[in-house]
């Protein structure tokens, strides 16, 4: 058995292996529209990609690869063993090998759990984290497992919250990073680069602008023209959500009332690329904290369309709940149905 670094040669072997493993074993535990999106998603040129960064592995048994496995910095991804050869501890020794280079770098390694792997992950010392969030197929979510295991080794990062390390457009993202400043009018060009439908721009501003697709102007008009349709300028507070230089995502803090004793959130958006890592929670936490600590509020309220699943299980796990009050709004000529979330 022979355990070595993925070249190009071996990139149409991993291929295989993946999709017949994703096409044998994953309808037993998913949708046909979420396994199709799995198929999708882990095509040759991201299998490539991982392999030019060095990140890949295979598991060779009698000059065949049977198995695969890839690093993202402590992120494990794409640990795959052949239908035939699972069961016999194959897929635990690439996971102990991955552990071993994660190791010299970090002390914890953090991997997304597909259903059927749980059960592994467990038994090896993974703990459940958090919940992500896939909206992988039209009308079809997956709601996965985030885990990590503390490791032995060279100890990285810090000993606050997790240093959890994505790679996107080349660049390093560090969660732990993460930080809010002011909107500024230059933002709104990405912001609104992330909108790809009516739908994305209805449930993110409900009916507050008339017009699709919003522009920067429109945004920049309606923060800076219109304070945000508040009525004091103290009483509107728009930020963006920062990781290094790079914008990740943005959102308001606004004074519903003038009692001043309620935060309300809204316009709440994260960079459709990295969504389902957390960033979304970190960014309203930030935003809680300010509500709570700087603004000195009593309680903290939003409000999701209850066909927008993703947003609403990112706001339970940032500590939102659902209060009594339900909202109507008139959006794409139909009447979406609005969930209040607050946290006291």
């Amino acid at each position: 058995m022979e355990y070595r670094l993925a070249t190009k040669n071996d990139a149409s072997s991993i291929y295989e292996i993946v999709q017949e493993t994703i096409r044998k074993i994953y309808p037993r535990y998913y949708l046909p529209q979420i396994v199709d999106a799995f198929l999708e998603y882990h095509n040759l040129e991201i299998i490539n990609k991982d392999i030019e960064a060095k990140d890949s592995y295979v598991l060779i048994d009698e000059g065949k690869v049977i198995g695969t496995g890839t690093k993202n910095d402590n992120h494990i991804v794409r640990v795959y063993v052949l239908p035939e050869f699972q069961g016999k501890g194959y897929g635990t020794y690439i996971m102990n090998q991955l552990e071993k280079e994660i190791g010299k770098e970090y002390k914890v390694a953090e991997l997304d759990a597909s259903a059927s792997a749980c059960n592994l992950y467990y038994k090896l010392g993974y703990k459940t984290i958090d919940h992500g969030v896939w909206d992988c197929a039209k009308g079809v979510t997956q709601i996965y497992e985030i885990m990590e295991k503390e490791l032995s080794g060279k100890l990285a990062g810090n000993d606050g919250m997790k240093n959890k390390l994505t790679k996107e457009n080349g660049k390093k993202i560090a969660q732990n990073e993460l930080r809010l400043r002011p909107y500024k009018p230059s933002d709104a060009n990405t912001i609104t680069s992330w909108i790809h439908s009516e739908k994305d721009q209805r449930n993110w501003s409900a009916d507050r602008y008339e017009n699709y697709p919003v522009t920067p102007k429109d945004m920049n008009d309606k923060y800076f023209g219109s304070n945000g349709d508040c009525d004091a300028d103290e009483d509107f507070f728009p930020v963006t959500a920062m990781v290094g230089n790079e914008i990740v995502g943005h959102m308001i803090l606004r004074y519903p009332n003038e009692d001043r004793d309620t935060i309300r959130f809204g316009f709440i958006i994260v960079d459709d690329k990295i969504r389902g890592k957390g960033y979304g929670k970190r960014m309203l936490q930030l935003a809680i904290q300010y509500a709570f600590d700087i603004l000195k509020a009593n309680k903290v309220t939003l409000g999701v369309f209850e066909n927008n699943m993703p947003a609403y299980y990112c706001y339970k796990a940032a500590g939102f709940e659902e209060s009594n009050e339900i909202l109507y709004f008139d959006c794409m000529g139909e009447q979406w149905k609005c969930i209040e979330m607050e946290v006291v």
